[in-house]
């Protein structure tokens, strides 16, 4: 799509992935049919609760964004259940290392707070486009034998990589169609000519997703995590989501106009900040920016506080 400035990719996969997960019904039917059965079977998915306390550190954040529930396993056992979101396009080469402090930080967490350790099942949701290689920690050590592989601590995590799912299998797999619509989009966001090619099929139900107030919001969801990912074109997707769906088409092209419009407020607002730090009059910079002498006091304060203004 045509956009007036480049966008953050990261915060965009990011924003899109919390949206999707967030919601207790989508998230217990996407463990349902990904986990082993013999794991889901055991897991009270009515006790999924949404654990809202930040454990990804800085570090951390540059490669996966992250989602835990708590929940009951079996008859008493509490666990967490951690997505965590692959952000980068490329496989990682040592993912046990990266999740291993992550599952410290959430213990290291327990014990502050005098909590009772509970086991966590990592999950590693990746939709890039080269195949994930998951190998067991042990295969990063060569040639050592047994004894001193009781020194490594082993552990698994689950992975799903949405190249192992053709786009029907996933139609076919979930009755939600906010995970149906959700993961075909993440798995093809990177190839913009099949998004315009399957627009039919990948939104063959959108007028059943508009019927509810949540399922619209999904939809500007979906039309965001579009607009920011991806170079497509406007027109074209909305002159092939039209065929589907007349109000479908509208809300896409309002959506779209309106995202547009935030986008050229940032970028005049991004100038108006440079020229702050330049120490440019303020009648220039409002003639420049046409921003409000409000506007331009509140980013005059960001500039004094050393705030940055990505950050806020």
């Amino acid at each position: 799509m045509d956009k007036p400035i480049d966008k953050n990719l990261i915060n965009s996969h990011d924003r899109f992935f919390k949206e999707l997960f967030s919601k207790k019904a989508e998230v217990s039917e996407f463990i349902a049919k990904t986990f082993p059965i013999e794991i889901s079977k055991k897991i009270d998915f009515q006790s999924l609760e949404l654990d809202k306390t930040e454990y990804i550190d800085s570090k951390l954040k540059t490669n996966y964004s992250d989602i835990v529930y708590n929940c009951k396993y079996g008859i008493s056992t509490n666990i967490k259940i951690s997505l965590l979101f692959e952000h980068k396009s490329y496989t990682e080469i040592f993912p046990h290392f990266q999740l291993l402090g992550y599952m410290l930080k959430i213990w290291e967490t327990q014990v502050k707070q005098k909590h009772k350790l509970t086991p966590v099942i990592p999950i590693i949701f990746y939709h890039g486009q080269k195949k994930w290689n998951k190998l067991n920690l042990n295969d990063y050590f060569k040639e050592i034998d047994n004894d001193l592989k009781k020194f490594i601590p082993n552990f698994d995590y689950q992975l799903i990589d949405t190249s192992d799912y053709t786009d029907d299998e996933i139609i076919k797999l979930f009755s939600s169609l906010q995970l149906q619509i959700g993961i075909l989009i993440l798995k093809n966001i990177y190839d913009e000519q099949k998004i315009i090619q399957e627009t039919e099929k990948f939104f063959a139900n959108i007028n059943q997703l508009l019927q509810t107030e949540q399922g619209e919001s999904f939809f500007e969801t979906i039309i965001s995590y579009l607009y920011y990912a991806t170079n497509l074109e406007t027109q074209k997707i909305v002159e092939k989501m039209r065929t589907i769906s007349p109000k479908a088409g509208e809300k896409f092209v309002s959506t779209a106009m309106k995202l547009k419009m935030e986008g050229i407020e940032i970028e005049k607002k991004r100038i108006a900040f440079s020229l702050i730090k330049q120490g440019i009059l303020d009648e220039i910079i409002l003639k420049a920016t046409n921003l409000s002498q409000e506007q331009l006091n509140y980013l005059k304060t960001l500039h004094e506080y050393h705030i940055d203004l990505d950050t806020v």
